[in-house]
């Protein structure tokens, strides 16, 4: 999978060369903010005991190409659904969203492409391999953030694209503004 770069530079050895060191799984979320990171780390906690398996890699430590080449290799091969967050569109990960969808479609895996933030880039989602409403609605979960949405959105994930039967509910709002208290559930709020 790997390839010759057709454009000087790319790899600066002064930066470093770093390597993901994560086993496969069946569901694997790349993302570049720390937000998605730090609230999936307690999502986790709060699924299923049998929910399948999940790994959260930074885009920030996918820079290299052979960094992407190698963390596709050893994780990307092996995962049945592939959840990518830009922020930036297409271009700000053009190599790896390339070398996903190479591995998706070789492999009939699924793919959800979705902005890294609440705009709504119709370009973006189209690389998505599920239809537009579940990418849709995934977006929503994730644009409306909070523990819970997560929760509800992996679910959803796993009931669309592994036919599981979560039936989570659908995205709910979190407040904009006000005084939020670590640990309260959506609905201690009284929405």
């Amino acid at each position: 999978m790997h390839r010759i770069s057709s454009t000087s530079g790319g790899w600066n050895q002064s930066e470093g060369l770093i390597f993901l060191e994560q086993t496969p799984a069946p569901l694997v979320l790349i993302t570049a903010a720390d937000t998605d990171i730090q609230t999936l780390a307690v999502a986790v906690l709060k699924l299923p005991a049998h929910f399948p398996a999940l790994r959260v890699a930074n885009l920030l430590q996918l820079q290299q190409q052979l960094s992407i080449d190698t963390y596709g290799e050893q994780v990307l091969e092996l995962a049945q659904v592939i959840i990518l967050r830009l922020l930036g569109g297409r271009s700000y990960w053009g190599y790896g969203l390339e070398v996903v969808q190479e591995i998706v479609q070789r492999n009939g895996r699924t793919l959800i492409v979705m902005p890294g933030d609440d705009a709504f880039d119709p370009d973006l989602i189209s690389q998505s391999t599920v239809p537009l409403g579940v990418a849709n609605q995934v977006l929503q979960y994730f644009s409306e953030g909070g523990v819970e949405n997560f929760v509800n959105a992996l679910q959803f994930i796993s009931d669309n694209c592994l036919l599981t039967a979560y039936n989570p509910p659908p995205p709910r709002p979190i407040p904009r503004v006000g005084l939020y208290e670590w640990g309260v559930g959506i609905g201690d709020w009284g929405l």
